[in-house]
């Protein structure tokens, strides 16, 4: 399924909120670049780490061929992220920012530039 096109003043600003949740929460920003980077290392859907931040229910992302041992591991890295003191900022952006969709959201904090997003068609 794709997205719709989100504007790039949308995603500049996206961007910048990023940038204050790094310079303001450190701690919190390194652990979600590092389950942002497992996600994308483990090949799982952008959608199924947001759904598990977001305590949503979306089956449509949840993985079909990932072992299950591999699922508990990475369900202990984002159960470790979803316990930080401050996990509620993170919430706060993924809310704020939920047009952009997941995907543009974690791709900024691997750190595409907007310019790159803006128009794409990216792949949930």
């Amino acid at each position: 399924m794709a997205l719709a096109v989100a504007g790039l003043n949308d995603i500049c600003k996206a961007r910048n909120d990023l940038e204050e949740i790094k310079r303001q929460h450190s701690e919190l920003y390194e652990q979600l670049l590092h389950v942002v980077s497992l996600t994308r290392q483990l090949q799982l859907k952008y959608g199924y780490m947001g759904s598990l931040l977001m305590d949503e229910e979306l089956p449509e992302y949840k993985p079909k061929f990932v072992r299950e041992s591999v699922l508990r591991l990475y369900h202990c890295e984002v159960q470790t992220l979803k316990e930080c003191s401050d996990i509620h900022v993170v919430k706060a952006f993924m809310t704020k920012h939920r047009k952009i969709g997941d995907s543009r959201i974690f791709l900024l904090i691997l750190g595409a530039k907007p310019e790159r997003l803006h128009g794409s068609t990216i792949m949930k």
